[in-house]
């Protein structure tokens, strides 16, 4: 069940963020974006268990994804898809006409899971990660 997330899954959420990137969001950021009024974050949940979350702010007619993860036992189960979808539908319903995202370029699995849900590769920043980790800018225009 994906439901919009909340002050009550932070703890979940910084676990799953915590584990799966290198340099993770901090309690700060989340905390941040969970009392932005832009802000438009979704979390799934097993068993009343975040899972997997999506975080992005909207603006105007435009949506910027700005973090996405499942928690690893979960990876290749459709948690991510499933995100997507939900985010794609609650936006086409306010009119969003755009999601703009970034994603290492060397992370190959959320690259295959953005092109799958037709995600269209625009651009890059190089270096914008660290030294040596670019950047891949993707749009999805509906």
């Amino acid at each position: 069940m994906i439901v919009s997330a909340s002050n009550k899954h932070l703890e979940q959420i910084l676990f799953i963020e915590r584990a799966s990137f290198s340099k993770p969001w901090t309690e700060y950021h989340f905390k941040s974006d969970l009392n932005n009024k832009i802000s438009m974050n979704w979390v799934f949940l097993k068993n009343d268990q975040a899972v997997g979350y999506l975080f992005g702010w909207h603006v105007m007619d435009e949506y910027h994804l700005n973090n996405i993860a499942v928690a690893e036992p979960f990876r290749g189960t459709g948690i991510g898809v499933h995100l997507l979808k939900n985010m794609e539908l609650h936006l086409k319903e306010i009119e969003v006409k755009s999601v703009f995202l970034e994603v290492s370029s060397s992370n190959l699995p959320a690259r295959k899971l953005y092109e799958k849900m037709s995600f269209l590769p625009k651009g890059e920043r190089k270096d914008y990660y660290t030294k040596g980790d670019d950047a891949v800018l993707y749009t999805l225009e509906f």
